[in-house]
């Protein structure tokens, strides 16, 4: 299958080559997004002063959070062996990648519903875009050896990580400065925790626009 897929990349036209290869870096552009506003730094905050406000402490809501972030890395640490399996012994690799990130996109998205006291819904919905998160990952890397020629795979995983510092870099920027510097100094805590809900639904039209690609 190796030698196949190699034959397959050498041997199609340039043009259509550079299309393949960006198209796979800006996934990462984008997929990159959700580690760095989801993860890090926009839904933690949002859990702990808008989701989980109606619980008895921050401090339990901070705990939520964490064990919602545990369950989904358990759940991961299962299904990672088994979807490896899978992306090297089975066909189809780009509709696995579609489905999960697709959940993943899902999961996102809808995290814009949740509001005040919403912890149980922000944590499943956390759990549900994560585990599409790191799954379709999976099956994007996998896709890398169909992408790229052999002798190139080194530069466009490369330049792949690159995009996705890159992309996630950016987004994460533009929510910190929109929503936590000039959002804290002229806008309401309402205003403040629906332009948070916009920086989720942005990350997901963002991995949606790139997995289209």
């Amino acid at each position: 299958m190796t030698t196949t897929t190699a034959r397959i990349a050498a041997g199609i036209d340039e043009a259509t080559y550079k299309r393949r290869v960006w198209a796979w870096t800006m996934y990462d552009w984008a997929n990159s997004a959700f580690a760095t506003t989801i993860l890090a730094a926009v839904l933690p905050v949002y859990y702990s002063q808008a989701a989980g406000a109606t619980l008895p402490s921050p401090a339990i809501a901070t705990a939520y959070w964490a064990r919602g972030l545990s369950l989904s890395l358990f759940i991961v640490a299962l299904l990672s062996p088994i979807l490896g399996t899978i992306s090297d012994v089975m066909r189809g690799k780009k509709r696995f990648l579609a489905f999960f990130a697709g959940l993943g996109i899902l999961g996102t998205g809808l995290l814009v519903l949740v509001q005040t006291g919403d912890w149980l819904l922000a944590s499943i919905l956390f759990i549900v875009g994560r585990i599409g998160f790191t799954a379709a990952n999976v099956f994007y890397d996998a896709l890398l050896p169909h992408v790229a020629r052999p002798d190139d795979q080194d530069r466009v995983s490369t330049r792949g990580y690159a995009m996705g510092y890159l992309g996630g870099g950016l987004l994460l920027a533009v929510n910190i400065v929109v929503f936590f510097i000039v959002g804290g100094l002229l806008l309401s805590r309402v205003d403040v925790d629906q332009g948070r809900r916009t920086a989720m639904e942005e990350d997901a039209l963002l991995l949606g626009a790139a997995a289209g690609s």
